[in-house]
């Protein structure tokens, strides 16, 4: 199993690939994932970097995160 989370493909896709993530996501802030209509649309064009942008997140923080999770991150956009 891929483990590896990729900052720079759309939300849609990511939790696709691994559906376990959205628990972590949403609990990280990003509430509008609840929304499947949100997750369909906005998703599939908002990558992580924009999506934890647009929540006024640190992305740094989501990847740390998700490497405590187990995962490993690449793609993370440093602003």
């Amino acid at each position: 199993m891929n483990n590896t989370i990729d900052f720079t493909v759309p939300v849609y896709t990511v939790i696709k690939e691994h559906p376990e993530l959205k628990g972590i996501l949403v609990e990280f802030g990003f509430k509008p994932l609840t929304d499947p209509a949100m997750l369909n649309t906005a998703g599939r064009l908002v990558n992580l970097n924009q999506g934890a942008k647009k929540i006024k997140a640190d992305v740094n923080v989501l990847a740390q995160q998700l490497e405590w999770n187990g995962y490993d991150v690449k793609g993370v956009e440093n602003v």
